[in-house]
């Protein structure tokens, strides 16, 4: 598969776009794909970051509206990918004969697509409008992280009973002056502390004048090529809400987290929101009289930060909050979904209305009176074999389980029916099973057996999805509903992989050393 990303960065623009899309670029190639990464990007720090990945980087103009298309035209005409993937708020204009995949923030840069991607947190429970996009991934499990912050990731670990080491970090350029005032805030602590801040230029100077006669021990530092291994070993982070956030959510580092432009508020609030970060507020951080009292007239920012810096149950909560948010997988996830895509053709998508209808069949709840039907569809061969329990099951075990299960809430299982009645051999009465099982979270693993005798009549598909249907409906009646469906398959299960990558779902975790794989559905927002 050949795979194009278009991104800018550097100067205004920031730098997240860009390290984004390399996460990308490394996790196709790791994948065995062809990769180019293409765009305009200023900034020494940049150019390093991308002349060490491993894809051909390919330099345009400055994204200008109807101007100087020619080399993008011909690199597509060279390169002909097979995927397209743009990160970028400005550019424009879609290719026909490949999967088109966009990454948005919330609002910004959105644009229909085959695959879209919004890493922000939280983003999967809410709406989104309707605009032919295929596949929808959402939330901050598709968060691109690199290889380097998940290596980082691996080897963190914090003394938390003691707090020295304080990191500041405001992007890539900084625009808005946050840096300063952090360290303003930091020495009015008066805690003792080694504040290392990344700042350049006139930045550079006002850091070093804010912590200038006070207790903190102060370096000064420009834009580090592996930022990741320096935040690993801090004890704090005073970050700006950009693409850093996830990163030390992946790590594992407490941080302290201001949001400097409009399209980070969403991510700063809901990680604030999480118990990931100390919200410290957002541009005003760095106007005259800062810090004086906290948005709304909460706890000042000083008063926050200095709670964070002597508190270690307040550190360790924040580590744990973030690791929930940010597992490192989001890169992977992406390129499996874009070879998904690649494979089934946009229109087999969480959007697609191709589906098999599914009100024919009705889905009721199990009873002790389908106890046989069940032991003998359980133990049917082909069953069994795609099962990870391949052993036969016992009446009297399968007979205590059902009582089991028909009392927990956490188990549902239903029996679908086929009320047709055409006069057709086997046609009408029960044609399968599915047990929704809860996990975390809200998500419910599903688990369905086709009737043997009416295998290969194209049933797995509405019988899953009347599942779904009677699953949401009968969570409702409790007040409550599912976050996401999951489904756990054997790789060389072809028609299982395929019956879910065809109902809307999408890889979520790797095979594991049995070769079981999951893929994950979101449920419909509440």
């Amino acid at each position: 598969m050949r795979v194009l990303l278009l991104c800018d960065g550097g100067g205004p623009l920031g730098v997240g776009h860009v390290l984004r899309s390399l996460a990308l670029a490394e996790a196709a190639v790791a994948a065995g794909h062809d990769v180019v990464v293409a765009g305009h990007f200023e900034g020494a720090f940049l150019l390093r970051q991308l002349a060490a990945a491993p894809a051909e980087v390919v330099l345009l103009e400055a994204h200008v509206p109807g101007v100087g298309t020619e080399p993008m035209l011909e690199l597509m005409q060279r390169f002909e990918p097979d995927i397209l993937h743009v990160d970028s708020y400005e550019r424009r204009g879609w290719f026909m004969g490949m999967v088109v995949s966009n990454m948005e923030d919330g609002t910004f840069g959105r644009r229909a697509a085959d695959v879209v991607i919004d890493p922000t947190l939280g983003a999967e429970r809410s709406t989104r409008p309707d605009d032919g996009s295929t596949w929808l991934l959402r939330g901050s499990r598709y968060a691109p992280i690199r290889q380097r912050v998940i290596d980082a990731r691996q080897r963190t670990a914090h003394d938390t009973n003691e707090t020295r080491a304080v990191l500041v970090v405001m992007g890539g350029t900084d625009p808005v002056g946050l840096a300063p005032a952090a360290v303003e805030l930091l020495a009015r602590t008066g805690l003792a502390l080694d504040v290392t801040v990344i700042a350049v230029g006139e930045n550079a100077e006002q850091v070093r004048a804010a912590a200038n006669g006070t207790a903190l021990s102060l370096s000064v530092q420009a834009p580090v090529d592996d930022l990741a291994a320096l935040m690993s070993g801090q004890d704090l982070v005073i970050s700006a809400a950009g693409t850093t956030i996830w990163e030390l959510c992946c790590i594992g580092v407490p941080m302290a987290v201001v949001w400097a432009v409009d399209n980070q508020r969403e991510g700063y609030d809901r990680v604030v929101e999480a118990g990931a970060a100390v919200g410290l507020g957002g541009p005003e951080l760095g106007e005259p009289g800062r810090g004086e009292q906290g948005p709304g007239g909460h706890e000042a920012p000083v008063d926050l930060l200095r709670t964070a810096l002597t508190d270690p149950r307040v550190r360790t909560n924040l580590v744990l909050a973030g690791r929930q948010i940010v597992d490192g997988l989001g890169a992977w996830r992406v390129v499996r979904m874009w070879e998904q895509a690649q494979r089934l053709g946009a229109s087999a998508g969480s959007g697609s209305t191709t589906q098999e209808p599914s009100s024919r069949l009705t889905a009721r709840r199990a009873g002790m009176d389908d106890a046989r039907l069940l032991w003998e569809w359980r133990n049917d061969p082909d069953t069994r074999a795609s099962s990870r329990d391949t052993d036969l099951v016992p009446w009297p075990r399968h007979l205590a389980w059902l009582e089991r299960g028909l009392a927990s809430e956490d188990l549902i299982l239903l029996v679908v029916e086929d009320p047709a009645h055409d006069g057709l051999v086997n046609h009408g009465g029960p044609v399968g099973t599915v047990r929704w099982d809860l996990g975390s979270q809200g998500e419910w693993e599903v688990s369905i057996t086709v009737s043997p005798e009416r295998r290969g009549q194209s049933l797995a598909r509405p019988l899953l999805r009347a599942a779904e249907v009677a699953l949401c409906e009968m969570l409702a009646s409790r007040g409550t509903h599912a976050a996401a469906y999951l489904a756990v398959v054997h790789v060389d299960n072809a028609a299982s992989v395929r019956l879910f990558e065809t109902s809307g779902y999408v890889p979520d975790l790797p095979p594991d050393p049995a070769g079981f794989m999951r893929f994950r559905k979101p449920a419909p927002v509440a």
